[in-house]
């Protein structure tokens, strides 16, 4: 069977988006190759070209439909890591059958997860993979190839049609030991594409990059959080030395010299971060890397801070997502006091590490008051960074199912919405325009009340996260979202 993987070509209000290889297509690939004819088609890694009202990332339908054409595939895999892409998904899903309508579609990702019958339903779509894809996935093509009929499939975690109407198994298995699996087939993805791509994520991307994953989940319970729906509320990571391993290959082969740890929970164990980073100091690895989706700052103390600076992490991002107690702690369920955040802080200080704080704007339940308590935890603390997002309701989440019912989204929003980390959500307490406001507060604070802290540490080239690449593109981009609401 010759199987084609696409990661799909998509649009954005603004070209200055980082983005980077999918790697879950590149894992889902290297697991099926020993079977089957692979190859990926990444439709997002090309020009970006202006369209209407933004831009294009990527290939062009026809280009599209041209590449299925040539590879003539007997089943399609499309990856949608987003609901706000699942248009780009379900228009690929047509040009594959207008191609053939003989060639079997399945869709995968954290939309079909959610919404697994929905994505069936669809003419173009023939089953979606619900969760982790490598085991589901190679389960769903041995049951295709046997000829059985849908209803007879034994898929962990799938959606299919039958004669009776649409049915979906739910996603109980999940991938205990992750160094049995292989590393990502990148020689199938465009990846100089990537590699030289300039791509600035506080303070690395100039020079040679990729991004690694080292570990899937989360324990943590928040409630804004969608992690657990795909991956499952287990947290696994892969042993130190298998991550050395790929490492030690990017290095190597493509000769990296950045590097994006994407894990949310890197520093989970601790033992396993200072094995990675012995083993990276052992054997004379030079490389710097960072943790752009944050590190839990609960896990944290001076001794992995310190071994993770010298083995080369030039700065870390810390989840605190608001300055509010009750927010933080009873909205979200985030578990994380003040004491902790000061203590972290206070050690990043101490050992030089840059730190960024991440903080969400509003989320329900939040309101003038709180957010004051925002402003005086950014103006106290010795952030090196901060760096805000608007709050989205992610399809799924328990806060999202709260927002529906207090009518402060429609159930399906996602389908109207075309930009990213812009104001979604009004409630009694605050409206758009309050959020973008709060947005501006929130940055002037804490330029003004650490002016010095931030001139010294530029001039003297220890605060990582200001480059003058990322400068110009926050800058741009905040030009173009304010803009965009006049």
């Amino acid at each position: 069977m010759k199987i084609l993987l696409v990661n799909p070509a998509f649009n954005y209000n603004n070209k200055n988006l980082l983005y980077s290889e999918p790697l879950s297509l590149a894992y889902l690939a290297a697991y099926l190759a020993n079977n089957y004819e692979i190859k990926i088609l990444d439709a997002a890694a090309g020009a970006i070209k202006k369209i209407n009202g933004g831009y294009h990332f990527g290939l062009m339908a026809e280009e599209i439909k041209e590449r299925i054409k040539n590879f003539n595939p007997d089943l399609v895999g499309i990856t949608c890591p987003f609901s706000l892409r699942n248009q780009q998904v379900v228009d690929i899903a047509k040009l594959v059958k207008s191609v053939n309508p003989k060639i079997i579609v399945v869709i995968g990702g954290i939309h079909p997860t959610i919404f697994p019958k929905e994505t069936v339903m669809n003419e173009s779509v023939d089953y979606a993979i619900i969760g982790e894809g490598e085991h589901s996935f190679l389960s769903l093509v041995k049951e295709i190839e046997s000829g059985k009929p849908n209803s007879e499939f034994k898929v962990d975690g799938c959606a299919y049609k039958t004669g009776a109407g649409v049915f979906s198994t739910p996603k109980t298995e999940f991938i205990a030991d992750l160094d049995s699996l292989p590393l990502p087939a990148r020689d199938l993805l465009p990846i100089e594409f990537y590699i030289s791509k300039p791509t600035i994520i506080y303070g690395l991307g100039r020079r040679r990059s990729l991004n690694i994953i080292t570990s899937r989940s989360c324990p943590n319970h928040c409630t804004f959080c969608s992690m657990r729906l795909s991956h499952g509320s287990k947290w696994r990571g892969r042993s130190a030395e298998n991550v050395f391993e790929e490492i030690k290959f990017l290095v190597d082969k493509y000769n990296i010299e950045e590097l994006f740890i994407m894990d949310d929970n890197l520093t989970y164990d601790k033992d396993r971060i200072i094995k990675i980073c012995e083993l990276i100091l052992k054997h004379g690895i030079k490389i710097k890397w960072n943790t752009p989706n944050g590190v839990a700052a609960i896990m944290l103390d001076e001794e992995v801070l310190k071994i993770m600076k010298k083995a080369g992490c030039i700065n870390i991002c810390i989840g605190v997502e608001s300055g509010n107690k009750m927010v933080r702690n009873q909205i979200i369920r985030k578990g994380l006091s003040d004491e902790t955040i000061r203590n972290v802080l206070n050690i990043c200080k101490k050992v030089k590490m840059p730190v960024s704080g991440f903080f969400i704007l509003g989320i329900p339940g939040e309101n003038e008051e709180t957010f004051k308590d925002t402003l005086a935890m950014i103006k106290k603390y010795p952030f090196s960074m901060v760096t805000t997002s608007f709050f989205t309701p992610l399809p799924g989440t328990e806060i999202y199912d709260q927002c529906v019912q207090n009518n402060y989204i429609k159930n399906d929003y996602w389908k109207e919405v075309e930009k990213f980390n812009s104001p979604i959500v009004e409630t009694p307490d605050f409206s758009q325009a309050d959020l973008r406001n709060w947005e501006k507060k929130l940055y002037i604070a804490f330029f003004k009340s650490h002016f010095w802290s931030l001139f010294f540490s530029v001039i003297t080239f220890r605060n990582s996260f200001f480059r003058f690449q990322m400068i110009k593109r926050f800058v741009i981009e905040k030009i173009i979202n304010h803009k965009s609401q006049c």
